[in-house]
């Protein structure tokens, strides 16, 4: 059978299942009426019963939608990796499940590949999120523009449209730990931002916490910027400087407190210079350490729809090309 137009990758985790059931209405909506032939591919990232459950009623119930139960909780960006290796479509659209992202913008992305775009993100120009929330982002994206080798948008998140061939060259990068709003750049490509009004959350609470908000950070920096260790002989410089200046305010105290002051701020400086430079150093080679192992991205527990039936072929799965022998007959007994 022929792909469909597009597919629609939604990567979930403890999501409140009224809004996985709202998505499937609004997208109904929207896409049917402009007449695109679609699938959506959910990919469950190990959640709890009660969304794990009301995915599985989704897949038997509806004709045109994939299910991909992960083996565990894998994180946002494998989970939208799972996902976009199991989508058949000409073109890729990943949007989040909380519907912050409104699903309408759909439409204006599918004309603007139509008319030769690749890539088509949206920047958010406003965001309801609570000012904590606001602030992080406005800085870590500020920040990352900054220092990133490649240019990536700032306010960009990961609800973009992508042409099946960006999709194709993004699966055969090697990379482990995956941060796909630096890596879509990367490839390059015909792209293009559109502006989106970021919604707030209408149900169910956010499943990002501050550790992972963080972590998502590292990742972004650590992929893209070699920065933080060329900071580390700039504030050596700046330590050295210091010590001249607190040698030189020594000499104007009392002469007994000289030497114990000497002493003090020289250790005290230079012992948190070696951390700082052993610290950073550490932190690249952990995660050069993680791309060495060679550990899959992601494992597959089941595929559940009737939407596979009506694969063309199925994708080349990717942990299936990466894993050991027993991992290669974990993933062909759920077949």
């Amino acid at each position: 059978m022929a792909s469909p137009d597009l597919s629609v990758v939604i990567a979930v985790y403890n999501e409140d299942p009224r809004n996985l059931v709202r998505m499937l209405q609004r997208l109904e909506e929207i896409l049917l009426a402009v007449s695109i032939k679609y699938e959506v591919v959910f990919v469950n990232d190990g959640s709890k019963e009660r969304t794990s459950r009301a995915l599985r009623d989704i897949a038997g119930e509806f004709p045109y939608v994939k299910l991909i139960n992960l083996s565990r909780n894998f994180g946002q960006q494998a989970a939208i990796t799972a996902g976009m290796d199991h989508s058949q479509g000409r073109a890729v659209v990943n949007i989040d499940s909380d519907l912050q992202d409104p699903p309408e913008l759909i439409p204006k992305m599918m004309e603007l590949w139509k008319r030769g775009y690749d890539v088509i993100y949206a920047t958010r120009s406003t965001r309801k999120d609570s000012i904590p929330k606001r602030l992080f982002a406005f800085l870590y994206y500020r920040i990352l523009s900054a220092v990133s080798a490649v240019e990536i948008p700032r306010d960009t998140g990961d609800f973009r449209l992508m042409d099946r061939k960006v999709v194709e060259a993004l699966r055969r990068l090697p990379e482990k730990k995956r941060f796909l709003r630096g890596l879509v750049p990367w490839l390059g490509f015909n792209q293009i931002g559109i502006p989106v009004d970021r919604g707030a959350r209408e149900m169910g609470e956010s499943t990002y916490t501050i550790r992972k908000l963080l972590r998502l950070a590292f990742d972004g920096i650590l992929a893209f910027s070699v920065a933080p260790l060329f900071l580390i002989p700039v504030a050596g410089g700046i330590v050295c400087a210091i010590g001249l200046l607190v040698l030189a305010a020594t000499f104007g105290v009392a002469p007994a407190m000289q030497p114990y002051m000497l002493i003090t701020a020289a250790m005290c400086v230079l012992s948190g210079v070696q951390v700082l430079a052993v610290g950073l150093v550490a932190i690249y080679l952990s995660t050069a350490l993680e791309e060495l192992r060679g550990r899959p991205v992601y494992l597959v527990q089941e595929r559940l729809g009737r939407a596979f039936e009506s694969d063309s072929r199925l994708p080349e799965i990717r942990e299936t090309s990466e894993t050991s022998t027993e991992e290669d007959a974990l993933t062909a007994s759920v077949r």
